[in-house]
């Protein structure tokens, strides 16, 4: 399958169209938390500590993760209304040069792979764990 070269769309604005610092630390946040609220079931064997443990940073890692979603998502319903392109859009209006330079910038960021890098590890996590705990629960006994 034809895969085109990730690369800006030839905005003005290139330093947004790459990811910053704090997305990825945000990501690895998530990440983290992922594999941790899944790994509470297979170490309940070892006491009440370490499930507590895995609990506890899984949860708190989501709230921080799912915090810096919701303000990008708010800054860009923000930016969505300010410049009113569902509207114009809607209406069949034409864009302006400040709206077509806002769709480029958004385009530009939606073009980025940390999304489905979290969905990978949501989904290969889940498999993983389930599999183990199937295996530890009904099949090890």
């Amino acid at each position: 399958m034809f895969r085109p070269k990730k690369e800006c769309l030839n905005c003005q604005a290139a330093a947004s169209c790459r990811d910053s610092a704090a997305s990825w630390v945000f990501l690895f946040i998530g990440v983290i938390a992922t594999i941790s609220v899944r790994v509470v079931n297979l170490v309940l064997s070892f006491g009440l500590f370490w499930p507590k443990f895995f609990w506890y940073i899984g949860v708190a890692g989501f709230f921080l993760y799912f915090l810096y979603k919701f303000k990008q998502d708010k800054l860009l319903r923000r930016e969505l209304e300010k410049y009113q392109i569902h509207k114009k859009i809607s209406n069949s209006q034409d864009l302006d040069a400040g709206d077509r330079e806002f769709l480029r910038t958004m385009l530009c960021r939606m073009r980025s792979n940390k999304d489905a890098i979290n969905y990978f590890f949501i989904f290969s996590s889940s498999a993983i764990v389930m599999i183990l705990a199937i295996y530890q629960d009904f099949i090890k006994k």
